[in-house]
């Protein structure tokens, strides 16, 4: 069978090598394809796992700030009952401690 394209006949082997060719092409897109879908889901993966680990650090530090705002006041109701106990005056102020804001 032959086939005319611009103007020139081609033979039968090749038509056979074209489609070789092509074939070719298309299976080397194909296993990049696969390979960056691949990196792709990887990547989604890894986003999503890290998405996670950040909710769980702020659920983690909400609630250690909630513990604290309850402990202190309990802290500072001691300290003024054994302020009291001990007949000294009650500070009211603690000193700050700086941050590094």
């Amino acid at each position: 069978m032959l086939k005319e394209q611009n103007n020139e006949i081609q033979s039968p082997q090749v038509l056979k090598e074209n489609e070789k060719t092509v074939l070719s092409i298309l299976y080397s897109l194909t296993k990049e394809e696969k390979k960056l879908q691949k990196e792709k889901n990887q990547l989604l993966d890894l986003e999503e796992t890290l998405k996670k680990r950040i909710i769980n650090e702020i659920q983690t530090k909400e609630t250690k700030i909630k513990n604290l705002q309850m402990e202190i006041p309990e802290l500072k109701q001691r300290l003024k009952d054994l302020a009291k106990t001990l007949k000294i005056p009650v500070v009211k102020k603690i000193v700050e401690i700086p941050t590094d804001n």
